[in-house]
């Protein structure tokens, strides 16, 4: 590989990590998100071969890594495992990735920015399921901020809008890459107009409906008024366990006095409770003293719902889990995270002697969860009727089918519990609300976030932010949030993820359209058509 060319790649991965969500752009920047990708495709174009291709893909993915998730490192006694592991991870699977997209670029001209564009779509949807599902910095995420662009993925998931994205950067990379050896080859211009032509096209269209959606009513059959809490506090700290629960106690109490509607559910943060909440009574009771949990309960006029750790009964397993708590205490229902965090909040294996040993000795793990049975909606009484809620947890909510399945189980609104105070970052949070604005869209559902630190928020369904609490501040909301009941399910809501395995279909259909490119790859000279 040319010096040039990795200098090259590092520029292209720093612009794409610049279009993220960032300190200095800290909801991104969707023109770098249009332009980021161009200096990697013009690399990957006068690539000599795919293990080339794949060279300089792996620097794309270690660079692009360590800068958009560099808040990993905070991860306290973990983080050397945190952002080592991710890097490691997505420097391998770049590899994999900037050897497809070296095949993509061998079609015919006026194919490789749609092959390009596909191929990103497809890597991106298979980073973001499965146990190492990881839906970070996807490459629609800088256009979050544009509402009427970010409205089809109602139809297509968040998958449409990565496509259009790439897309458009391809085919300007294309444009620039080729316009020199048409004018000495005096070649037809068309075929290289063809692929910019449709991408304009598409994003004609997609900011036509977006504006049409964004100006379409869908009904509002209740309203919850509810109270919102960020309690800023150290929830790692073992010294001062009462303490943040005070501070959580004291915002709920002056959100209350403020309300203007009477109170329907209080939402406080994941891990909230640190303690098993029937299992220590006795500290709940007791703690904190200024006003012990167990008389705060008294006071509240609707339930509680809170992260806490929770031991079923049943199976013996231990949950991080979102608690339902009526005020005499009783727990009336409970929610198991079932993306668990990988290596962190689950490892694989854990049973085995060996693993454990090892995780325990070396990582200073000592101890995991286990998922949650199933996704679990609880029913909330309101002056408008019974309102169903599901819990994403933490990270959950950055997955499409995760929020998906709750809506699918019968939820009408979108609660998530999140603790990201260990990022020390304003930009790790926003991150996480950018991931979480989609889902709101793709189900067309309101979304309240409930966090520690931030970024606690209420998202309608058009992805607008109504009202939120500054991040890294104690604060609460009390707020009356619109139950929207929309006629019909969403697209997307329906049939899926259908546009990553359109795009595999496709991409099969490339492959076997030209095997030799695909079981005997041919090396390139950078000027071959």
């Amino acid at each position: 590989m040319h010096r040039l060319a990795i200098v090259t790649v590092l520029f292209s991965a720093v612009l794409f990590s610049l279009a993220l969500p960032n300190e200095l752009f800290l909801l991104g920047n969707p023109i770098l998100g249009l332009i980021a990708l161009i200096p990697l495709y013009l690399v990957l174009a006068d690539a000599k071969s795919g293990r080339d291709a794949a060279r300089l893909g792996a620097v794309f993915g270690a660079t692009s890594t360590l800068l958009s998730n560099y808040w990993l490192m905070f991860f306290e006694d973990y983080s050397v495992w945190t952002i080592g592991g991710t890097t490691i991870g997505y420097t391998a699977y770049n590899y994999l990735l900037g050897g497809f997209l070296w095949f993509a670029l061998t079609q015919r001209r006026e194919l490789r920015p749609v092959a390009f564009a596909l191929t990103w779509t497809l890597y991106e949807y298979l980073k973001s399921v499965g146990f190492l599902g990881y839906p970070w910095g996807l490459a629609a995420y800088p256009l979050n901020s544009l509402l009427p662009a970010i409205q089809l993925v109602d139809v297509t998931g968040v998958w449409g809008l990565t496509f259009i994205v790439v897309l458009i950067n391809a085919s300007v990379a294309d444009l620039v890459h080729r316009s020199h050896a048409t004018i000495r080859s005096r070649e037809s211009g068309s075929p290289r107009l063809r692929t910019v032509a449709f991408a304009v096209i598409l994003a004609v269209a997609a900011l036509f409906y977006g504006y049409v959606r964004l100006n379409a009513d869908i009904p509002v059959r209740a309203r919850v008024s509810t109270i919102l809490v960020q309690q800023n506090a150290d929830s790692w700290s073992t010294r001062d366990v009462a303490g943040p629960l005070l501070i959580a106690q004291n915002a709920t109490t002056a959100a209350l006095q403020r309300a203007s509607d009477p109170v329907d559910l209080i939402v406080w943060s994941e891990t909230a409770l640190r303690y098993l909440f029937v299992d220590s009574r006795g500290w709940y009771a007791t703690n904190p003293p200024a006003q012990p949990f167990l008389e705060f309960l008294e006071t509240l006029p609707a339930p509680l719902l809170t992260g806490a750790p929770f031991l079923d009964g049943a199976t013996g397993n231990y949950h991080n889990a979102a608690l339902l708590i009526a005020p005499d205490s009783r727990v009336l229902g409970w929610y198991g995270k079932r993306q668990l965090v990988p290596f962190a909040e689950s490892i694989p294996f854990w049973d085995v002697p060996a693993v454990r040993s090892l995780f325990e000795r070396v990582v200073g793990i000592g101890g995991i969860w286990s998922p949650g049975p199933r996704h679990t909606v609880f029913p909330v009484e309101t002056a408008n009727g019974t309102v169903v809620i599901g819990t994403p947890i933490c990270f959950e909510d950055a997955f499409a089918r995760v929020t998906a399945r709750f809506v699918l189980e019968g939820a009408d609104l979108i609660v998530n519990l999140t603790n990201n105070s260990w990022s020390r970052t304003n930009s790790a949070q926003i991150q996480h609300f950018v991931a979480a604005r989609f889902r709101s869209i793709e189900v067309r559902r309101t979304l309240i976030r409930s966090t520690n630190s931030g970024y606690t928020v209420h998202i309608d369904p058009w992805g607008r932010v109504v009202e939120s609490i500054p991040m890294f501040e104690t604060g609460s909301l009390a707020i009356t949030v619109p139950v929207y009941a929309p006629d019909r399910h969403t697209v997307y809501l329906a049939y899926g993820d259908y546009l990553p395995f359109a795009a595999l279909a496709l991409l099969i259909v490339l492959a076997l359209a030209h095997p030799s490119r695909v079981l005997i790859p041919r090396r390139r000279s950078p000027r071959r058509e």
